[in-house]
This record gives structure tokens, C-alpha cells and sequence, in this order.
């Protein structure tokens, strides 16, 4: 006869995770994580596993836990990420992973070859997690990814990083550059190559990145505004532009790069521009540039 009797889960004897110090290392393993959250035992065996890989413990208290990866060998696989408590369970980690990736400027992660070069494609298979550390890649005909394509932050923020493709396809796999919880803090600029006449990708067109059952993460600085309304027109020759009120004060900067939205049936009439000047900016901010509007 089974036993019904109800299961009782109490969050406040959970152990959580809330943060780690690093979330992605070597497939060579090797590095030092630490485990950061509330509920883990000083003393209790605990157990960490990285994509069922053993990740030893080095050190632990009541708040963190502290290991080292071992290796990773290719597997078609998911990121997991499980934490173990001796008497406790296992941790909760709250959709959090720690992911074992290739460099691309390691000639490893190509099999001691080059990484791709002008105009040559790249296929990211499923498991694997390649993360870009170049600070410019050359313009590539077509980047699929099964596996995860990643772009860290860089410590500087003023560092700038360039990625350039033709066409990006993220298919089933994972693409990020930054996350809401860890954003992207330093500069990067993606650019998508070709002309209307080039080959399409079916569904998708062209110069373009698809996602496919797939996921795409693009999250930067938190700004107090990343898109606003006119509030009056924007001639032709004009060289400022006066936006609606705003109840929380504008934080665009000085050479930043705007975009004024085409209104007309082309959308190809929208127009670039760097900013020159703002007044106004915690009432009814006007932005000034120095190359008039040309629509």
C-alpha cells in the first residue's frame, strides 16, 4: 500500500544560490568557482557537479562553497549545474549554470588551425559553448549556432569589441550578450553585412540574426530611456531634434549614436546621428547633431 501522507517543502531551510564568482571556464578545467548563497553547511559533505562532471570542493562555510573544475570532453549537451548538501539536498540554484567554453582565439577550440577568417563560415554545435574574446572579428558569410555564441564584458568599460557576419542563424542553440542579471557593460558593436539583393535566408532574409527555437540575450547598462517620441517634427535640414517631456531625466550622452525613425512608407529613410549637444535633459530634452536630416 502506497503512503499518501502530504510532502511539506519549507523555502526557509533551502539552501539558495544567489551569485558565483565566475560563470564560464576552460573546457581544460582547473579554475577556482566559488558558490555564493545562504543555507550551506561548514561541515556537511557537499558535492558539486558540473554538467555531471566533479567540480572538488576546496572550501566551504555557511555561505559559500569554493571548487575546482575538472576537464570537460565534448558532449552534445545542456549546462547543469547541481549542488549538493549531505542531510540538507541539493541546492537551490535558480536557473543559474556555470558554463565550460572554448575560447575562440585558442587554436585548440579549432583543432590547431586558425580561427575562421574573410568571408568563412562557422557551425557551433550543440554543446558546445564558444565565447568570443577577440576585440574584432573579420566580416564572416554565416555563424549557425547550436551551441551557444557568447560575448563576455570586458573589465574596462570603455573597451570597444567589433563581431561582423553576414547572417547569424541561432538554431535551437543560445546567444548572448549580456543578460538581465549580468549585463553587457562594456562596448560592443555587431554589424549584419549585405544588400537587399543578396541570398535570403528562408523565413529569415538577409543580413540578419535569426533565432530558431532558440535564445537570444542582449542586455546593456540599464538606460533611463532607450527609445522616445518627438515632440515636435523633424524637418529636413534640421540639425536638433526636440523630444516629449520626460519625468525621468535623460542619461544620453555626447557622442553617443541615435537613430530618428523613418515616417514615411520606406523604412529605409531612418537616419544615424551622433549627438553633438543636449539641453533640457530632465524637462524637454533637445538633442543637437552637426549633419542636418536629410528626410
Amino acid at each position: 500500500m502506497t503512503d499518501l501522507s502530504p510532502v511539506t517543502f519549507d523555502a526557509a531551510v533551502t539552501p539558495v544560490l544567489t551569485s558565483m564568482s565566475d560563470r564560464f571556464g576552460t573546457v581544460n578545467g582547473l579554475e577556482s568557482v566559488t558558490f555564493y548563497g545562504t543555507g550551506f553547511s561548514g561541515t556537511a559533505v557537499t558535492t558539486v557537479l558540473i554538467d555531471e562532471r566533479p567540480c572538488s570542493v576546496t572550501a566551504q562555510s555557511t555561505t559559500e562553497i569554493t571548487c575546482t573544475t575538472a576537464d570537460k570532453p565534448y558532449m552534445p549537451d545542456e549546462p547543469r549545474l547541481v549542488i549538493h548538501i549531505d542531510g540538507v539536498g541539493n541546492v537551490a540554484t535558480r536557473g543559474l549554470v556555470f558554463r565550460y567554453v572554448y575560447y575562440w582565439s585558442d587554436p585548440d577550440t579549432w583543432d590547431g588551425d586558425l580561427p575562421p577568417q574573410e568571408g568563412e563560415a562557422c557551425n557551433i554545435p550543440k554543446g558546445q559553448h564558444l565565447l568570443f574574446d577577440l576585440d574584432a572579428s573579420p566580416v564572416l558569410s554565416f555563424v549557425n549556432v547550436e551551441g551557444s555564441l557568447i560575448f563576455a564584458p570586458d573589465a574596462d568599460p570603455n573597451h570597444q569589441r567589433t563581431f561582423a557576419a553576414h547572417y547569424i542563424l541561432v538554431k535551437g542553440g543560445y546567444m548572448e550578450v549580456g543578460t538581465e542579471d549580468f549585463r553587457y557593460t562594456s562596448k560592443i558593436t555587431i554589424t549584419m553585412h549585405s544588400t537587399k539583393y543578396d541570398p535570403n535566408l528562408p523565413i529569415f532574409g538577409n543580413k540578419v540574426i535569426g533565432v530558431h527555437f532558440g535564445t537570444l540575450e542582449m542586455h546593456g547598462n540599464v538606460r533611463s530611456h532607450t527609445w522616445t517620441s518627438l515632440k515636435t517634427t523633424a524637418a529636413a535640414g534640421a540639425t536638433s531634434i526636440e523630444l516629449l517631456d520626460v519625468s525621468t531625466p535623460l542619461d544620453w550622452q555626447v557622442g553617443e549614436e541615435i537613430v530618428i525613425a523613418s515616417t514615411d512608407i520606406s523604412g529605409r529613410n531612418a537616419e544615424q546621428r551622433t549627438i553633438a549637444s543636449i539641453t533640457g535633459a530632465s524637462t524637454s530634452p533637445v538633442i543637437t547633431f552637426t549633419e542636418p536630416l536629410v528626410h
